[in-house]
This record gives structure tokens, C-alpha cells and sequence, in this order.
């Protein structure tokens, strides 16, 4: 492109910026076609003048005029002593910026995009209309990365959709040469001193049928103003006053924009870029994530908050409306509602190709490395033909018993236990629990099988899990690593006063053994022993205290030991009548000191015999079993003594040390970490919005920090503004922005 154009600088003092602004100009601009012109508004600062005056003496080669105003003109009046002089296009640059590589020639290149385009705003850090990454406000500059790097990003994945702007922003903004033939310029009478001179001149564009356009692949760092702070706000409104009086109806298009805020996309695309950093990515297939504590949200979650310096993480899960993709960097956080419509016909399809087509874009959008699932309710086998496929590192988790039986608990009939039950009818199990109509476990298992094998690490969190989904899949290679937790031990010790005081933690459920939990209320009559009951209840007749019995309620982790101190808790019981695969509520038990009662079934168990953490009974024990174990528990406080030292003694697991145990298997990979692949990002942020109908600034608080910014008393001055009522009412949004909109 043959098209030349002048890069104005209005300077007055602010000298250090100065300084940085004109460097980084003359570094990253062609100056021996382009031109760069200083005009100096008759600055106090003598060091302005001897420095633009050095610059021009040192760099005789480029194409460098200075200009020093006789008297202050103002602002306005000082830029159009530089338009004036050019007979090019120009680039008004406030001194208080840094630009990148090759910034002129995109924005020139988006100025020519397109015909009638009259003026290009660049995108930047502190530009209101043109901020990102979070728009509509003020972001600071980035400390961890320069201006040429974030250009690179910029013309690595952006849109280039070169979208049209309600106004031009002043700080940066190019101006086609034929619009100034036959506009004229800025209107120095009525804005001399600055602020909304370019959204008169942009208004005026758009009278001519001109557009305002942004150059969605420019970054140009932007600093807070360091002239005239001291009459801003009085400027602002008298200016204000005249942009409303002469374009009430384009205020209008601006407060309109901006609730739209068709820039959403470009700022959400631009945040996931800046955050990816050129680590490691990590799929996280769950079945739900949001407002749930259950025991494999909070496993996944003990791992991102131990790597997440390390690698990031991409959570996925099913929702009432689709499929959420949660992404978790360092120091960020973003949510991307997936805009793929996944049909399903059957709650036990085990293949979908829509599903696969959407893990298909998530693998190259995110650059994912490794996914790791940690339940296939929602998702579908389809995962394993995209791993292989994209040569990406798969790892399982198998939290329950998913894999052998829908079922899930492996409940037969609601009633027992069926992995050790010699013969048993399928079909009427899933019939009468409403899990399937016919007997389908052999070809679920068939299928499950098949998967498993095409999976690269499949984990149980105990050796007990271990052995019991062998028993089925025999030839699947299982690796056991326990689950790590957070360890607030303390040396409190429970005492026996008279009345032993046993708890039940967690949700009570049929599974976890309610049946036998009432029964042991409902027949407690003596009152020496005091149930309670810390967690949810499936079941209303548990929400109800009685004699001997209290309810307390949900709990939250961190004070489940100071509630089970307060009340003097002796013994903590799990009646479960399946068999779990770890049970962090053993765990809470242990760390709050107290032992524990368990049937002879699952995980818990399993640590509760190995460490001595309590008593263990046969898994079909019996209401009277449980009693009398309590009883004697109550009369042999030698025995009850030595099951505290050995909770005491009971060395946990980290967080840390699991987690390190599972960056190992993320981090067992051949391959340099993978690229985003920017095509498919930008499809699905683009389409997110219209797939979700999100309002678009980048987060889930997104209108909240609209409304906030939208109304804020700072920037209200439409009560000392008289309009006619109908246009009032539409006004008064768009003038609470106006002082960010006009301001530098």
C-alpha cells in the first residue's frame, strides 16, 4: 500500500512519557516513508523542546518535523497544526502511549478495508470504547508482557472483523486524508482545551455516511492522562453539553453499543490468549462442577489448586442447556458456554458424533495435552477417538462403579450389594430402579471394556476399587493413587462423660446405609447414647431432632472439626452398604481425632483396618451389631483410648504429594506442548454469544459490571443537563459514560 501517512504527536510536558511514546514510535514505524511529526503546545518543561529538537538531530535519515507552537494553542488546536501541515493521512497519537511492531501499517490496513471509512481506533489496555481484554474499562498495563509481544498474539488470533465504532477514541486514531479534504478539521473553537473534539469530528463523519472503524489486531498501551487533571471534569461537561445539543441521537447509538457490546468476542478471545502462556493443557471431563461439594468435585479441584501455577486446566461439563467449558489459568478464571448442540436420544448412548465433533474443536482450540475424566455421565466413548486422533495423552479416574453397571452404587434392588452375589437378575434390578428397561450390563461392560483399553491411564483411589473392577476387566492395567487431603489434625481427644455421643457425617442415603441409621433412632430408648446427624438428608424424617437425636444440618468442610468438638462427638459411624471408592468423610473423621465404626465394605474401610482408625464390622451386620459395639465402645474406655492414639498417629496423604503424582502422568509426554489452534477458538467464542445470548464483556459477572459502570455516580452528570423528554430518558444511560468516552 502506497499510501502514506503522518504519525502527529501533540506533546505538552509530561516528559518521561513523551520520551517512551516517541521511542517506541521511531523503533516500530518506517519512518523513511512514513513521517513523524511533534508539535510542541508551548510546554513549561524545557526538556520537551531539547529532547523532540535531539530526536530530529540524531535520526537525520527519517522523516521527523518538529513543530514548536509560538503560544499554548490547546489540544485540539495543536493537532490541527499537524493535520494542517500534513497533506497525507494521519495518525493522532497521544504522548502518553506505547506502540508495537508494525502498529501504522495494520492500521492503515484496516482503514482500506473497506470504502467510506473515515477514521481507525486501535485497541488498547485504557481506551473505555477500545479497552480490552476486559471491556468498557480501565486495564492496567501487563507487567509480564512487552508491547510487541502482545501485538504478536494480536496478529496470531485475532478476527480481523475490523468492527465499526459508535465514535473514534482521540489516544490513537487514524484519519483518511480524503475525510479531512472534505470535512475539514477538529472544531478548535468549540473544543480547544480537548475532550470529545473526535467524537464531534467522528459524528460528523457519520453525518457524510463515513464509518468509525476499530483495528481488532493493534494493541497500543495507554497510560492515565498527565495534562489538564485539574479542570477535566469541568471541561468534560461544558463539552458534553455540546456533543448532546448537536447529536443527541448518536449519544443514543452509543449507550446502545454499549449495553450490546458487540465486542465481547474479541475481548474473551483475546483474555484466553494472553492466559494460555505456552503451558501444558489439561481436559477435565466431569459430569457436574457447579454449587456441588461432592467427593470428585472436590478431589479435581484439590489438583488445580496444587498445579495450576504449573498447567491450566479446562473443565467440562454438562448442563441443563449444553455443555460448559470452565477454564482455569493462573490468576484467572474464564467460562465458555459451547455453542454446539448435542442431540441425545437415550440416557445410556454410549457414542455420539456431535459430542465428538465438539471435543473435536475443544482439543484444538485450547491446545489440550492430556484429558483426564473423571465421570462419563454426559460424556460420551466418542473422547477416545479424539485422543487418538490428536495423539493426546488420556487419563480415567474411576470414581464409582460406573464402569461395571448404570446403576452406579451396584445396589441389586436398592437393598445389597450385587458384586459379591453368586446369581442375580439383572433386568429386574435396572427395571425396578428405574435405570434401564432390560438387562443391558453385559454389553454396557462390553463396550466400557473396549474404552478403557483405548485409554492411556486408568486410576482408582484405593487398592480395594482396585481389585473389584479387576474382578471384571481383568486385562485393564489399574493404577491406585489415593486421594490427597488438606490435613488440620489437631491433638484434641474425645472423652466418654457418661454418654457416648455418635455422629453420621456426609449425605445420608440409602447407599450410605439410612435404613440402619434409623432404625438405630427409632429403637434408641435408654438414652445413653446421643445420635447426630452433620450433612444433607435425602429423606425429610431425618430433618426432625428427637430425644437422643440432633440434626444439625450441611456443614462446611473447614468447620466440620469445630462442630464435632462442640458437640462432644465420641465415635463417628459409616454404615454403608456398598462399597465406596475412597470417602473423604473417613478422612474428616480421622482429622478432627476421633475414630471411627465402619461395615466391612469399600475404601473406608479398607483404611480404617490398615491404620487401626476404629472398629470394622461385617458388612451384613445388623442394627443389634452396631448397638452392641457401641455399648462396649461406652464401658472400655482402655480400648477406646488406645483407637484415639492410633487416629492420632494416622499420617495423611497431601494434596501436594497427589498432586505431584498426577503432574507426573500430565507431564509424561513426548511431544512439545501443543498450539491453539486460532481458528477454532475463534469460532467458539464467536459463536458463543449467539448461541448463549451472553452479554459479552468477558466474564459471568459480566451485566453486573455493565450496570455498575453504566451508573456510577462518578461519571453521572446528566442531572445538571436540561434535554427534551423524549430523548431524556435514553440519555441519561449513555451520559454516566461520558466522561470516560470523551476523556483521555
Amino acid at each position: 500500500m502506497n499510501i502514506l501517512c503522518d504519525v502527529i504527536i501533540p506533546i505538552y510536558n509530561a516528559y518521561d512519557a513523551t520520551v517512551n511514546c516517541i521511542k517506541s514510535v521511531i523503533a516500530n514505524t518506517d519512518l523513511t516513508k512514513d513521517r513523524l511529526i511533534l508539535v510542541n503546545d508551548c510546554s513549561p518543561d524545557e526538556r520537551i523542546s531539547k529532547h523532540i529538537n535531539k530526536v530530529k538531530d540524531e535520526n537525520p535519515s527519517l522523516n521527523i518535523v518538529v513543530i514548536e507552537n509560538d503560544a499554548n494553542k490547546g489540544f485540539v488546536g495543536t493537532v490541527n497544526v499537524g493535520m494542517k501541515l500534513s497533506g497525507n493521512d494521519v495518525l493522532l497519537l497521544n504522548s502518553d502511549t506505547i506502540v508495537g511492531k508494525d502498529w501504522l501499517n495494520k492500521m492503515r490496513a484496516c482503514a482500506y478495508s473497506q470504502p467510506k471509512v473515515a477514521t481507525v481506533t486501535a485497541l488498547s489496555n485504557n481506551a473505555t470504547l477500545a479497552s480490552v481484554p476486559q471491556g468498557l474499562v480501565r486495564n492496567e498495563i501487563p507487567t509480564d508482557i512487552t508491547i510487541d509481544e502482545y501485538n504478536d498474539i494480536l496478529s496470531a488470533c485475532a478476527y480481523r472483523e475490523y468492527p465499526e465504532l459508535p465514535t473514534a477514541h482521540g489516544f490513537c486514531m487514524y484519519i483518511r486524508r480524503e475525510v479531512l479534504n472534505k470535512l475539514g478539521f477538529f472544531d478548535e473553537e468549540s473544543f480547544g482545551r480537548g475532550y470529545g473534539e473526535e467524537n464531534d469530528f467522528s459524528y460528523r463523519c457519520i453525518d457524510y455516511g463515513y464509518k468509525n472503524l476499530l483495528c481488532d489486531d493493534v494493541i497500543v498501551y495507554h497510560l492515565e492522562s498527565q495534562s489538564f487533571s485539574s479542570e477535566r471534569d469541568r471541561v468534560i461537561e461544558k463539552h458534553s453539553q455540546i456533543l448532546k445539543e448537536r447529536y443527541p441521537a448518536y449519544y443514543y447509538n452509543v449507550d446502545y453499543w454499549c449495553r450490546a457490546y458487540p465486542l465481547g468476542h474479541i475481548c474473551k478471545n483475546i483474555k484466553y490468549n494472553l492466559s494460555f502462556k505456552n503451558k501444558r493443557n489439561v481436559l477435565v471431563l466431569i459430569h457436574e462442577w457447579d454449587n456441588t461439594f461432592g467427593g470428585t468435585t472436590v478431589h479435581v479441584k484439590d489438583i488445580i489448586s496444587s498445579l495450576i501455577d504449573d498447567m491450566n486446566f479446562h473443565i467440562l461439563f454438562p448442563t441443563a442447556n449444553g455443555y460448559v467449558l470452565e477454564s482455569h489459568f493462573s490468576g484467572e478464571v474464564l467460562r465458555t458456554t459451547m455453542p454446539f448442540k448435542i442431540q441425545n436420544t437415550s440416557r445410556y448412548n454410549r457414542f455420539n458424533k456431535e459430542y465428538g465433533d465438539m471435543l473435536d474443536y475443544i482439543v484444538r482450540a485450547y491446545a489440550i495435552d492430556s484429558v483426564h475424566i473423571h465421570h462419563m455421565i454426559g460424556h460420551y466413548f466418542d473422547v477416545a477417538f479424539v485422543t487418538k486422533k490428536y495423539n493426546i495423552n488420556s487419563v480415567i479416574t474411576l470414581h464409582d462403579y460406573y464402569s461395571l453397571c448404570p446403576s452406579i452404587t451396584m445396589l441389586y434392588c436398592n437393598s445389597k450389594y450385587c458384586g459379591d452375589m453368586e446369581s442375580k437378575d439383572c433386568a429386574k434390578c435396572l427395571i425396578s430402579t428405574n435405570r434401564a428397561s432390560n438387562d443391558i450390563v453385559k454389553e454396557w461392560q462390553a463396550d466400557w471394556h473396549d474404552f478403557l483399553k483405548k485409554i492411556d491411564t486408568v486410576i482408582v483411589p484405593s487398592e480395594d476399587t482396585k481389585a473389584r473392577i479387576n474382578a471384571v476387566y481383568s486385562d485393564i492395567e489399574i493404577t491406585a493413587i489415593e486421594h490427597g487431603v488438606n490435613n488440620n489434625k489437631t491433638d484434641v481427644s474425645p472423652i466418654i462423660d457418661g454418654k457416648l455421643r455418635v455422629a453420621f457425617i456426609g449425605v445420608i442415603s440409602l447407599h450410605k446405609g439410612s435404613e440402619l441409621l434409623r432404625k438405630l433412632i427409632k429403637n434408641n430408648t435408654k438414652g445413653d447414647i446421643e445420635y447426630h446427624v452433620f450433612g444433607k438428608s435425602e429423606y425429610p424424617d431425618f430433618e426432625k431432632s428427637s430425644a437422643n437425636y440432633i440434626f444439625h444440618g450441611p456443614y462446611e468442610r473447614e468447620n466440620l472439626s469445630k462442630l464435632l468438638w462442640k458437640n462432644k462427638i465420641n465415635v463417628i459411624c459409616f454404615l454403608q452398604i456398598c462399597p465406596e471408592t475412597y470417602s473423604y468423610t473417613t478422612n474428616e473423621a480421622v482429622s478432627a481425632g476421633i475414630p471411627v465404626i465402619s461395615l466391612d465394605l469399600g475404601a473406608g474401610a479398607e483404611r480404617v483396618k490398615k491404620y487401626n482408625l476404629g472398629w470394622v464390622l461385617p458388612k451384613d451386620s445388623t442394627e443389634q451389631d452396631v448397638k452392641k459395639l457401641l455399648i462396649d465402645i461406652k464401658n472400655n474406655p482402655k480400648d477406646y483410648a488406645k483407637a484415639i492414639e492410633n487416629v492420632k498417629k494416622y499420617s495423611f496423604k497431601s494434596v501436594q504429594e497427589m498432586s505431584q503424582e498426577y503432574k507426573a502422568i500430565y507431564s509424561d509426554l513426548k511431544s512439545e506442548p501443543k498450539t491453539v489452534d486460532y481458528e477454532a477458538l475463534r469460532y467458539i467464542i464467536k459463536q458463543e454469544s449467539t448461541f448463549a445470548g451472553n452479554c459479552g464483556i468477558g466474564n459471568s459477572n459480566a451485566q453486573n459490571m455493565l450496570n455498575e459502570i453504566l451508573g456510577s455516580a462518578k461519571w453521572r452528570i446528566i442531572s445538571k443537563i436540561k434535554v427534551p423528554q423524549f430523548i431524556s430518558k435514553p440519555l441519561k444511560a449513555v451520559f454516566r459514560l461520558a466522561k470516560r468516552i470523551l476523556g483521555r
